[in-house]
């Protein structure tokens, strides 16, 4: 019983050195496939589009509809050549991410910040306070910089658009 005890323990700490660290071990991002990099740029171009007339002074929201709507048609795009993970439909037993950490929380937040800003500045919408729009597509812009970074994605040359601080 004795000997029996002993390897258990044995085969338990090994278990516990070898296995257990290596099965927990942070995942190695898979490199994106080629069309990603495209589609960032495009992205990229179309973002600066969106960040024109919000950063006008006075501002013009209703010029930034028709773009925003092609960056959420660009992340769908995105997210179809798998460059952006599926988000999830169901509640699984498990919830498993395929891809680097953070990836698909970036994801999601790259979406809801941008039906929120397209929710303030869509015709018949109530006309947005110009520093709080300002504040919030910043915020989102920020978002979709850090998601690029964590989801393991080439960002074009120049970085990806920001909110130019205004006047």
């Amino acid at each position: 019983m004795r000997k029996f005890a002993t390897i258990g323990t044995v085969l338990a700490v090994v278990l516990g050195v070898a296995v257990i660290p290596a099965a927990s071990a942070p995942r190695q991002p898979a490199e994106p496939p080629a069309a990603c990099a495209g589609l960032v740029t495009q992205l990229a171009d179309t973002l600066k589009t969106v960040i024109e007339p919000l950063a006008a002074d006075p501002p013009t929201p209703d010029k930034a509809v028709v773009p925003l709507g092609d960056v959420l048609r660009l992340l769908v795009a995105m997210t179809a050549a798998k460059c952006l993970p599926t988000p999830p439909t169901t509640a699984p037993a498990e919830a498993r991410v395929d891809g680097p950490e953070l990836c698909l929380s970036h994801d999601l937040a790259m979406f809801a910040g941008a039906f929120s800003v397209l929710s303030k500045i869509v015709p018949g919408a109530v006309p947005p306070d110009p520093g709080k729009l300002r504040a919030e597509t910043g915020t989102w812009l920020k978002t979709v910089g850090d998601a690029m970074a964590n989801c393991g994605l080439p960002v074009p040359d120049g970085g990806m658009p920001t909110m130019p601080a205004s006047a």
